[in-house]
């Protein structure tokens, strides 16, 4: 309760201090995509969306710890292999929550159906037999697979703000994995709270900031002037746009005060285990 409480408060500070390096990032993330896409065919894409999420997230991670007291200047180049590294996983972590649902329903289904289980049937499965299935089994299907989605980001938060934290500079190198797993119920309720909404004002966004700005661009080109701007839709961009980046602030803000807690309950156990030693 107390880390869902204290990331809450500290996720408007982070929204503040991430306003103009989202939007820095956003323009240099499209502009180096965009040449990376042209030189390799398109196939850049497939990384782009996850690398430069998991270099938001670091440096979202950083404003937070800036604002509990490390003002380390970040080594970009060591945010950019950790957002690499980072990402990469993430595109794993992302087909495992789709695969391993789907596989159990393919088991269900053909126990269902009375059909064999095999390596096979699997290969080669009826796609009238899979579209059998009911709206509960869908449902069932896409909860888990966001829940094992969750549960992987969440074990990888505190390694996550663990690097972040040593892309400052100076600052001790971190292991990958460094922490993983700690604070996971607190952590998997802020996540799952965060993560689902952030759905919709995904959504949302795309349907009220990019594709009006797509639109109004082809309009200029087309017409040759300035399209008629609506103040109140863009207002409601602005709204929506906003209330997702505070959504991602506050996973940030959440991550860098769970590497705090759980350093201070190492320090803790290895002050206690030493004082046991010298009392023995």
């Amino acid at each position: 309760m107390e880390l869902l409480v204290k990331s809450f408060f500290l996720s408007f500070g982070v929204f503040g201090r991430m306003i103009l390096p989202m939007i820095a990032i956003s323009a240099v993330s499209g502009i180096v995509w965009g040449m990376l896409s042209a030189v390799t065919g398109g196939y850049a894409s497939i990384l782009s969306g996850p690398i430069t999420a998991a270099f938001t997230s670091l440096f979202g991670i950083r404003a937070a710890l800036s604002l509990m007291g490390d003002h380390r200047r970040p080594g970009y180049q060591i945010l950019t292999l950790y957002s690499i590294l980072f990402g990469i996983f993430f595109i794993i972590a992302k087909n495992v929550a789709i695969v391993i649902p789907d596989f159990v329903t393919a088991i269900y289904t053909h126990w269902k159906y009375g059909e064999a289980i095999s390596l096979t049937s699997f290969v080669n499965t009826d796609k009238l037999l899979m579209s059998a299935i009911g709206y509960q089994e869908l449902t069932l299907q896409a909860v888990v697979s966001f829940a094992i989605y969750v549960a992987i980001c969440v074990i990888m938060v505190v390694p996550l703000a663990s690097v972040a934290r040593s892309a400052g500079r100076g600052a001790k190198s971190a292991g990958f994995f460094d922490g993983a797993g700690r604070s996971f119920i607190p952590l998997f309720c802020i996540f799952s709270v965060s993560i689902f909404f952030q759905f919709f004002f995904g959504l949302l966004s795309v349907l009220m900031v990019s594709l009006p700005i797509a639109l109004a661009l082809v309009s200029m080109l087309i017409t040759q002037s300035l399209p008629d701007l609506d103040h109140i839709r863009i207002l409601q961009g602005l709204a929506v746009s906003g209330g997702l980046l505070w959504l991602q602030s506050w996973t940030w803000a959440a991550a860098a005060l769970a590497l705090v807690k759980n350093e201070k309950i190492t320090e803790q156990q290895h002050s206690a285990a030493a004082t046991q030693e010298v009392t023995a």
